[in-house]
């Protein structure tokens, strides 16, 4: 079981076997780092019992999480702190941590004993009942604790602790929802947020310790209110569990509301950073270097910021650095400085709008890295779809001559023909496509037959395939002036513009596929968005049966095939 703790700049995250910490530096960036420990927040099932031992092990574990961040955010190495060190003789998180509590002492006697107390006598008078006299007291604390918390929320360093404690509250529901739907039973395996908790312990404390204060001597006083703290610890847990009822579900919110401030972005990213690093099986620390976790929530977040996010783009990015795969590079933990700089550099170039591809010179398409220039469509990661469906029909089939349409820069030919035992012929208009098409060939070792034509005019008369498969230019006309500059200022309008509906090449190429299919052959068309319906119409009209649409990875129709009678 994982546990998450929000700390004044970060959260930590507790697991059987160690502790990750993830936060924010004064200088804004982000460190990670993970600590070898035994764990254990939660062990007992035992009702009441278990709720004592949240309590302890929660409270251990916050104030470790804090000592851990001072540690990490270099705070003992600001000019201040060593001032206080060579001044005081006295280490400046120790300091701190005594000043807090010397703080915390005097507020409480102040708020919570002597206020209440006089304010007591004057709403109930001196000869009230002493039951009444308690009540008024238990109700002014609480109201004054109320007050406070409403006064913290707004200080901006409680906000920030607050934002935090928000992203673990959902962090740990989460895993607490995965927990529960394999034993709904183990409630203990469920704890709630830690803060929020601890406000509501400290809550019905005040109140329950204020409304049964009795006249014993000072030690047994003491016993009887230890005694009461732990009876009620015990008590509060039991009642948070019971947040899935509606009632004990609108009590808890009382309470989260003056703990839990909505997130903004720096604690979102960090939300995401502790979340992937405590989903690696634990290591005992972390290599020296930047986190690629929070590498990549900074790249994520300036591209949303320009409204160009892509996850593709950022493992393209990530793994081309890097000199790895996209499935290597997912299992790298951290990086160098030199590969950070570079890896931003980058990000910060596409989010102004370049493509990766112009920045690159080449893409990495199924599995093949090609070059790509200004004369060819750059391939997308949807038209890999394209290539599986192809290589499924080719394999079921036994296929062995295939056609690629309007091939570009050869992607889809040069994939087909490395992953499948055919002849392949690549078709295209442009010349210095095709000579770039020819080059990746070469580069990938495949044998590729590039033929300059105007779709099926310049083949021989009779040559017939098995399997036609094409990306054509799909844009409408006019829609091509509302493309963003870096597609129609970075790839080719002849292979963008496909006619007043952006239907014309499918047209044409389904009537002259016709003649250039072998008996039972297959023509499969990558689609643009909403253009499926119309282009399964055109298919229908020319006699194609059995077709076929499959949708692409964020659940658009994208591929489209079917038989040639």
């Amino acid at each position: 079981m994982r546990f998450f703790l929000p700390c004044s700049n970060g959260i930590g995250c507790f697991s059987p076997d160690g502790l990750i910490v993830a936060l924010v530096s004064s200088d804004g960036s982000k460190k990670v780092q993970s600590f070898a420990s035994k764990n254990k927040i939660i062990a007992l099932n035992w009702f009441f019992l278990r709720g004592l031992q949240y309590l302890f092990c929660g409270l251990f574990a916050i104030l470790r999480l804090f000592q851990t961040s001072f540690v990490m955010s270099n705070f003992e190495q600001s000019a201040f702190a060593k001032a206080i060190s060579k001044h005081l003789y006295i280490s400046a998180r120790y300091l701190f941590v005594l000043t807090s509590i010397i703080c915390s002492i005097l507020a409480t006697l102040l708020l919570l004993g002597y206020v209440p107390a006089k304010l007591s006598f004057l709403i109930v008078g001196a000869s009230a009942n002493f039951v009444l006299r308690n009540f008024v007291i238990a109700v002014l604390r609480v109201a004054t604790i109320y007050l406070v918390l409403l006064a913290l929320r707004f200080l901006p360093s409680c906000q920030t602790f607050y934002r935090f404690n928000y992203v673990c509250g959902q962090l740990n529901s989460q895993q607490n929802s995965t927990k529960s739907a394999k034993n709904a039973q183990k409630a203990a395996q469920n704890p709630p947020n830690f803060v929020n908790y601890l406000t509501f312990t400290f809550l019905f404390c005040v109140f329950v310790l204020s409304l049964v204060a009795t006249n014993l001597s000072p030690w047994l006083a003491l016993l009887a209110n230890i005694a009461t703290v732990l009876l009620v610890a015990g008590a509060s847990y039991e009642l948070m569990l019971l947040s899935k009822y509606k009632f004990f579900a609108r009590l808890g919110v009382v309470v989260s509301w003056f703990v839990a401030v909505k997130p903004k972005v720096t604690q979102e990213e960090i939300a995401k950073v502790i979340k992937m690093e405590s989903g690696y099986k634990f290591d005992s620390s972390l290599q020296e270097g930047v986190p690629l976790s929070a590498v990549v929530c900074e790249m994520q977040t300036l591209l949303q910021q320009q409204g160009r996010y892509e996850k593709s783009d950022v493992e393209w990015i990530v793994a081309t650095v890097l000199n790895k795969n996209r499935a290597e590079a997912k299992l790298v933990r951290s990086i160098s400085q030199k590969d950070y700089q570079q890896i931003m550099a980058i990000t910060r170039r596409r989010a102004k709008g370049e493509p990766l591809s112009s920045i690159f010179g080449f893409v990495d398409f199924y599995g093949v890295r090609l070059s790509v220039n200004k004369k060819v469509l750059s391939p997308r990661v949807e038209t890999e779809l394209l290539v599986d469906e192809a290589l499924k029909v080719i394999k079921a089939q036994g296929f062995k001559n295939v056609c690629d349409m309007c091939t570009g820069s050869g992607a889809i030919a040069i994939a087909i023909a490395k992953n499948a035992d055919v002849k392949v012929c690549a078709v295209d208009v442009s010349k210095p496509a095709l000579a770039l098409a020819a080059e990746n060939a070469k580069k990938a070792d495949v044998k590729v037959e590039f033929v300059e034509s105007d779709l099926f005019k310049h083949l021989k008369k009779f040559r017939k395939f098995d399997i036609i498969v094409s990306n054509p230019p799909y844009i409408e006309s006019q829609q091509i002036a509302n493309l963003q500059d870096e597609v129609k200022k970075q790839d080719p309008i002849l292979a963008l513009d496909g006619g007043e509906d952006g239907l014309d090449f499918y047209r044409e190429i389904t009537l002259q596929s016709k003649k250039r299919l072998c008996q039972g052959g297959v023509l499969m068309f990558e689609l643009g968005i909403g253009q499926a319906a119309s282009v399964k119409k055109i298919m229908r009209q020319q006699g194609y049966s059995e077709i076929k649409i499959v949708k692409d990875y964020e659940k658009r129709e994208r591929i489209i095939y079917g038989k040639a009678n």
